[in-house]
């Protein structure tokens, strides 16, 4: 299997799991490990836990996020938007 195969494979489990202690071992795990990142086939390491978000994104996010909880903000059932990708896409 190669690599990116395994990826989306592990990311659809993931998202189809609901098992919370299994998804904070996984995210344990993970977070054991630096990253190693890769764009433009130049290589870099994040190390985990740290944020490179400046702090006006954050301040950008903290909004949106609050205005999601209080329902201010449009959202979709994750089976529409699932449907509409595979639609667009063919995934």
């Amino acid at each position: 299997m190669n690599k990116d195969k395994l990826k989306i494979e592990l990311l659809q489990k993931v998202i189809a799991c609901n098992d919370e202690k299994l998804l904070k071992e996984v995210d344990n795990l993970l977070k054991s490990f630096p990253s190693q990142v890769n764009e433009d086939t130049q290589p870099y390491s994040k190390e985990a836990g740290v944020s490179f978000l400046s702090e006006n994104q954050k301040e950008t996010l903290k909004k949106r996020y609050e205005s999601y909880l209080s329902h201010e903000s449009e959202t979709k059932e994750w089976s529409d938007v699932k449907a509409e990708i595979m639609k667009r896409h063919g995934f």
